[in-house]
């Protein structure tokens, strides 16, 4: 089942600077599309459930995409494992819960 138009995904690859593009390029970048947004869809709702909610939300969202960014890493969504880690366990020892913790360090890139 295809959700999204090829339409769409032929003109993004054109004013990326093709010429011309084959059905089958619009095919294959489709399913790619497809099977990555469905990964990303699935591991926002996993974060959602452990927040107890049951909206996903856009934070759950970047999260699973791997575009949220820590207030201390740099631009390019390089994590600092250890110092999340280590803010999140201080979050919890304070008693705050899973989506306060989260929200606290995280920043969320706007495009």
């Amino acid at each position: 089942m295809m959700a999204i138009p090829k339409a769409p995904v032929k003109r993004i690859i054109q004013e990326e600077g093709a010429e011309r593009v084959s059905a089958d390029a619009v095919d294959a970048l489709v399913a790619y599309l497809e099977a990555d947004a469905d990964a990303v869809a699935k591991k926002a709702i996993e974060y959602a459930k452990i927040a107890n909610r049951q909206t996903v939300k856009a934070e759950d969202i970047a999260l699973a995409a791997g575009v949220a960014t820590t207030s201390e890493a740099p631009a390019k969504h390089e994590h600092n494992l250890f110092d999340v880690v280590k803010k999140a366990i201080e979050g919890a020892e304070k008693g705050k819960g899973f989506e306060e913790i989260i929200k606290s360090f995280i920043k969320f890139d706007k495009k």
